[in-house]
């Protein structure tokens, strides 16, 4: 009885809110009425409430919305304790609203004049700390030297120097330098002297606008609860200098970010850490190091988009690239779906170390430097219905991941093997995952053009391949067994040598003229007329039925995936 009494106490108290700096009667005050509106966004979010809706009037906003601590449930825990209720099931209420009406842009960099001009196109002032971020007339300038993540990698003892040092450690993409030796459109900032330098090739800055990053975060939630925001997009942060956080941060229970466009970001674009989380209809690109990254359960990322990420050269092999799901659990009991990674400086979609149970499905992975889709050192995948094209390295990569299911995937023209699945020795000194590679089912792929077709570990160890359509010539259709010392051959001896596959078929044929075309252009929608055809022309192959059971949500099961009709119609 107390719960339900504190319940609806706190859902009448609900208010609509409202921010429109361009109206004569804005002001700071009250409630933020339609006929007195809020200013400021940081106004607006201190006086916040659970249950409010916040509407925020079209315009630019250099500003952040940064929810105050306070009990956001609308339930004391105090009370949620006593009556013994686990707050995970609570029934969901109405939610706290942000939502953007119209065009609305959140910037989280700031017009900065008062440049003294030195000559040779160089300009200095004041600053009083470090910024990741320089632009003028909208172009990012390339940064000269710089430290991130609160020293690195100029503090001696920074706990990030020893990462990947064969690699050129965790940022390789460094410009070393100072104000000595910048190249033309650069930035230098001077941590002795408190002095940033700029390098353009301008005669004057007068007629020009220098926009300098200052804030880290433009939208944080700590531990909030049945959060709901919309319809806003964000550009510019200085998140690097001190922290490894995201432009968006937000922690907690059943939130919902919908339609959100983030791109140039200094590092992570968004961060997601928490249970029933839902990230819809949105995109994160040009983001400085990662897209999206996300921890929790029950998540659903759906029809959303990271493209073009890692512009300022992050080390691949540590985190970097379109979206990664890692650490502590990763992703457990989630959904990627129409989700698009598309020319990311790392790979697409990666998730790392201990994620569980989670489904990769109607999405388009093409032209990453890295991976296509990467699942690694986890397990219970269900990679299903993707078109994987165009990558640097693998297609699909299974490393040291158990019980998983790669499925009706088109994985076709990527630099090394399509799809790959090895054990090199790494196991969990919990004991809790087992990460040797074992129980995984590959079949009903169509895979074409790729350096190999299929890798599967030395030990088969109930991994298992079988229904798969192979296309290109002899030496791009030989699968491969093991992985230093790999046994590889044509279809007909591997199926003889191994057992697998005994139900794929091979098809001798040249890259289709019109996809390599798209694939070399890096077009967002590849031609895949080829496949259409193929596919309309085979029938179901034979497999195992207690493999279809565990691709429920398939019904043509005809090799490959059904497939879409543009760019952003991807597995419809």
């Amino acid at each position: 009885m107390l719960v339900l009494m504190c319940w609806h106490v706190a859902c009448a108290m609900a208010t609509e809110r409202i921010v429109a700096p361009q109206e004569p009667n804005a002001q700071d005050a009250g409630n933020g009425t339609a006929s007195a509106p809020y200013k400021t966004l940081s106004y607006a979010m201190s006086r916040l409430q659970p249950g409010d809706h916040l509407l925020i009037a079209a315009g630019t906003y250099r500003d952040a919305l940064v929810f105050p601590q306070r009990p956001w449930m609308r339930i004391p825990a105090a009370a949620i304790e006593a009556a013994n209720i686990d707050a995970a099931n609570l029934p969901k209420t109405n939610e706290t609203v942000i939502e953007g009406q119209g065009n609305v842009l959140i910037k989280g960099s700031d017009i900065v004049d008062g440049w003294r001009a030195l000559g040779d196109g160089r300009y200095t002032r004041p600053w009083p700390e470090e910024t990741q971020q320089v632009f003028v007339d909208g172009a990012a300038l390339v940064q000269v030297g710089g430290t991130i993540f609160g020293g690195f990698p100029e503090k001696p003892d920074h706990p990030l120097l020893a990462l990947h040092k064969t690699q050129k450690g965790i940022w390789p993409g460094r410009l070393a330098g100072n104000q000595s030796s910048m190249p033309d459109n650069s930035f230098y900032y001077d941590q002795a002297s408190r002095t940033l330098y700029l390098k353009l090739s301008l005669p004057s800055l007068e007629a020009h606008t220098v926009e300098v990053s200052t804030r880290p975060i433009l939208l944080s939630g700590n531990g909030v609860t049945d959060i709901t925001v919309k319809n806003l997009e964000f550009q510019h942060a200085n998140t690097s200098t001190l922290t490894r956080a995201g432009l968006i941060l937000m922690t907690g229970l059943r939130l919902t970010l919908e339609h959100l466009r983030v791109s140039q970001g200094d590092s992570t674009c968004i961060s997601l850490m928490g249970d029933d989380i839902t990230l819809r209809n949105s995109s994160a690109n040009n983001c400085g190091q990662l897209g999206i990254k996300a921890r929790g359960k029950r998540m659903q990322l759906i029809e959303n988009e990271t493209s073009g990420n890692n512009t300022r050269g992050f080390n691949k092999w540590w985190e970097a690239g379109g979206a990664k799901f890692i650490g502590n659990g990763g992703l457990q009991d989630s959904l990627v779906s129409g989700h698009k990674a598309l020319g990311n400086n790392g790979d697409g979609i990666w998730f790392d170390w201990k994620n569980r149970n989670n489904t990769v499905e109607n999405s388009l992975s093409a032209y990453n430097q890295g991976f296509g889709i990467q699942y690694e050192a986890s397990d219970r995948a269900c990679i299903i219905n993707n078109v994987v094209v165009g990558n640097a390295q693998r297609g699909i990569y299974l490393p040291h991941t158990s019980s998983s299911v790669v499925a009706f995937n088109l994985v076709a023209g990527n630099g090394l093997q399509g799809i790959a699945i090895v054990d090199e020795g790494r196991r969990d000194p919990d004991g809790a995952f087992d990460l040797s590679a074992r129980g995984n089912k590959v079949f009903s792929n169509v895979i074409a053009w790729n350096a190999g077709p299929l890798v599967l570990p030395t030990n088969l160890a109930d991994n298992a391949s079988d229904g798969n359509v192979l296309v290109g010539d002899e030496t791009q259709t030989r699968p491969g067994l093991g992985w230093v010392h790999m046994f590889q051959d044509k279809l007909e001896t591997w199926t003889s040598h191994t057992g697998q596959d005994t139900h794929s078929i091979r098809i001798d044929a040249t890259m289709d003229a019109p996809f390599r075309i798209s694939l070399d252009a890096h077009q967002n929608n590849p031609d895949l007329t080829w496949y259409l055809a193929l596919r309309g022309k085979m029938k179901p192959l034979a497999v195992n039925p207690q493999w279809l059971k565990l691709t429920p949500d398939i019904k043509d099961l005809r090799p490959g995936p059904t497939l879409f009709s543009g760019p952003n119609e991807v597995g419809k």
